[in-house]
């Protein structure tokens, strides 16, 4: 099997990594976690960070890496960047952002999930407000009225003009919907639902299929069946990935925690994990390699 994953990790990419530097301890620093994927021939990485936008670190890093590995940069709009704040946006494309994560720790459904349902305790430490109202949502106040903030709606047309991607990130699957249909009307054409199989935006296969339809990549993440985390069994990835239909389905490790392997080895496991349940080879290079690289335009 280890010769079928080594063959698998060449040209995949992982489009939501964490390294240092950043405010907590990781596993690998950027630079480390380049070596690392430049050995198992990756073709793409992206690097996430809570609180600040990763592309000045890519730029950076992307003069010490070979040719055929492509680093991506972006920036997650949580409250240390001013929340859905266009000029933080714009700056960000400018230094060569190129995805747009929708909050994370301070988006509403994050603040009830850790705080109040307790559904997700192992994110607690990144989440320091403990009230959802407080929290970050895409749809109009008051919640049950339908649209989206103009703010965000700003934020759309940036992503729009700019031909970046636009990442869900922690979302609900109703706040998903409905800031897909507006980014569709605005006229952005990349868009990534991130861990739907995570219980920070869990969704059933039923909301992942809807969102399939709106002609989205929902991207699974391996960090969920760690112990430490939601001991969720990758056969219930695998059996949400086939629901959807995999010409959808992208997947990624979420590493970079000091607890776990670093972030390649991840992959590598999540790789062998799949094929271990017996996905189809050709399959797992779709979600791998083909599905991202398509929506990178890297092809």
């Amino acid at each position: 099997m280890w010769n079928q994953v080594e063959d698998l990790m060449v040209g995949a990419c992982d489009l939501h990594i964490h390294a240092g530097p950043d405010v907590v301890p990781r596993q690998q620093d950027i630079v480390e976690v380049c070596q690392e994927a430049q050995e198992a021939g990756m073709k793409a990485l992206a690097f996430k960070d809570h609180n600040t936008s990763t592309a000045d670190r890519v730029k950076i890093v992307n003069r010490q890496v070979s040719e055929g590995l492509n680093l991506i940069g972006g920036i997650v709009l949580n409250y240390a960047v001013g929340g859905f704040n266009p000029e933080a946006v714009e700056r960000a494309i400018s230094a060569g952002a190129r995805i747009i994560w929708m909050p994370s720790a301070d988006a509403r459904l994050t603040i009830e999930k850790v705080h109040v349902t307790k559904e997700t305790p192992w994110f607690s430490a990144a989440v320091k407000l403990t009230e959802p109202e407080k929290g970050l949502s895409v749809l109009a106040d008051p919640p049950d009225e339908p649209g989206i903030r103009s703010d965000v709606k700003q934020v759309l047309g940036l992503i729009a003009e700019n031909d970046a991607v636009l990442d869900t990130c922690h979302l609900s699957a109703k706040e998903c919907a409905a800031l897909i249909d507006a980014a569709r009307d605005i006229g952005v054409k990349k868009i990534i639902v991130t861990h739907p199989n995570c219980s920070i935006n869990f969704m059933t296969i039923d909301e992942q299929k809807a969102l399939a339809d709106k002609g989205v990549m929902l991207n699974y993440a391996f960090l969920p069946c760690m112990p430490l985390f939601d001991r969720q069994h990758p056969k219930d990835i695998l059996a949400m990935m086939a629901a959807v239909g995999f010409d959808h389905c992208m997947m990624f490790s979420d590493f970079g925690q000091a607890v776990n392997p670093s972030p390649v080895e991840g992959y590598k496991m999540f790789v062998a994990s799949l094929l271990a349940l017996g996905m189809d080879r050709a399959d797992i290079r779709k979600v791998a390699a083909e599905n991202p690289a398509r929506l990178l335009e890297l092809e």
